[in-house]
């Protein structure tokens, strides 16, 4: 009888515990999500567009591929960069990034690296990948380094665009891309 007991009680504890601790992950995912669409908001402003690229009725935010942020890139809407509105849009080519000012790049592998360079040569694209892997491909990476969001800067692929960084925004960053 203390054996049945035993079963009734341990297994449902053992099974709260198992969903408490899957949801403790669960909740670290969704805040590294919005730290890093903190971060985008907080990045836009430390950038240095030409001016043309300032001539626009909206500041243009896109995602190109699946959404990685979990949905958390629509707080930016509503908010402005260089006065000018943040618009979320999600595109399915780089063909489509031309109007974009930051374009968010969630599968950065199968972006051809000459068709990016050259929309970025041409349209002054501020481009954002996840991870160390593409760093070539994203002149602001994310990178998880102990537990924490960091950034790694490219300045070779911000240099070809046009674009440069606030000396605060390059402080902050743990590693630095640079001209070969």
């Amino acid at each position: 009888m203390a054996r049945g007991w035993r079963q009734f009680f341990y297994v449902p504890s053992i099974t709260v515990l198992i969903l408490s601790c899957m949801a403790a992950v669960c909740q670290a995912e969704v805040k590294t999500h919005q730290i890093k669409a903190a971060y985008l908001y907080q990045i836009s402003k430390f950038v240095f567009w030409p001016e043309a690229r300032k001539q626009v009725a909206k500041f243009h935010v896109c995602q190109l591929g699946p959404d990685s942020y979990g949905g958390s890139l629509q707080k930016m809407v509503g908010r402005t960069v260089f006065n000018k509105p943040v618009t979320i849009e999600s595109i399915e080519s780089l063909k489509q990034a031309q109007q974009c000012h930051l374009l968010i790049i969630s599968e950065p592998a199968a972006i051809n690296p000459n068709s990016l360079r050259k929309l970025i040569s041409e349209h002054s694209v501020l481009t954002v990948v996840d991870g160390n892997k593409h760093w070539d491909k994203g002149m602001v990476s994310f990178v998880l380094e102990k537990k924490r969001v960091r950034l790694h800067i490219n300045l070779s692929l911000a240099k070809l665009s046009g674009l440069t960084f606030a000396a605060n925004l390059l402080e902050v960053a743990s590693v630095i891309h640079k001209d070969k």
